[in-house]
């Protein structure tokens, strides 16, 4: 398999999952062909759970190869078109396994944190919201310190890579998100170095094409919230 073997791209817009890759191809320069899945009605379809067993999105079909799964999507596209538009990952083995282990943080632990606050009720347990609060605000901390001890303004230094493309599209939503409905600012004076990253990750036009507009965000989340989305899909204690 190579550059020119034409690739399909299985996604929908609101996915932050998605979004992920779509910044990836876009940053790699890659052709393909879009093919947005409605979920909850085409990612149920027999010919989708042929693709991916689990009808989650992304899904990358490439000659007869398919991968799923963001972050190994968005591998793979890098060990395929790397030279193309640029390698989003480095070369020596130790940076590799550094990537490797924030953007697995990403998922374990900004995703959970934030949207386990996100969802929970202050009126049902203070307490409890004032723990969540105070977990995700050490994961905050913790990351900003990250991009300082690279030298920033990306995770990894100078370069953006695969790990800021991991971060971003949560970093986006909860933006909105907490700002709306727990008075929480992601952008904070303690946060000098993750206020940066954001602030180079919101510049960059693959971002800026792939972007939700923050009335969408809101739109989408208060529908969520109101029937208790992000515990019933696992993302949210």
């Amino acid at each position: 398999m190579d550059e020119t073997t034409p690739l399909v791209f299985y996604a929908n817009r609101n996915c932050p999952y998605a979004q992920r890759s779509w910044i990836t191809l876009l940053e790699l320069s890659v052709d393909f062909e879009y093919q947005e899945i409605s979920l909850g009605k085409d990612n149920k379809t027999e010919w989708f759970c042929a693709l991916n067993p689990n009808g989650t999105v992304p899904v990358i079909k490439h000659g007869e190869t398919v991968v799923y799964e963001s972050l190994v999507v968005n591998e793979y596209l890098c060990e395929v078109f790397g030279g193309k538009g640029g390698t989003l990952m480095p070369s020596q083995l130790a940076a590799r396994a550094r990537a490797r282990i924030l953007m697995t943080r990403c998922d374990s632990k900004l995703v959970k944190l934030s949207y386990s606050y996100l969802s929970h009720k202050r009126t049902e347990d203070a307490a409890k919201d004032d723990q969540l609060r105070a977990h995700l605000e050490e994961e905050l901390l913790l990351l900003d310190a990250a991009i300082e001890a690279s030298g920033g303004p990306y995770f990894l230094g100078e370069t953006v890579s695969l790990v800021d493309i991991a971060f971003m599209p949560f970093f986006e939503r909860m933006n909105v998100a907490l700002s709306a409905w727990k008075d929480f600012e992601i952008e904070n004076s303690a946060r000098v170095h993750l206020n940066t990253w954001l602030e180079a990750m919101s510049n960059r036009e693959t971002y800026r094409q792939t972007r939700l507009s923050p009335e969408r965000i809101k739109e989408l989340y208060s529908q969520f919230l109101n029937v208790d989305y992000f515990k019933r899909v696992g993302v949210a204690l």
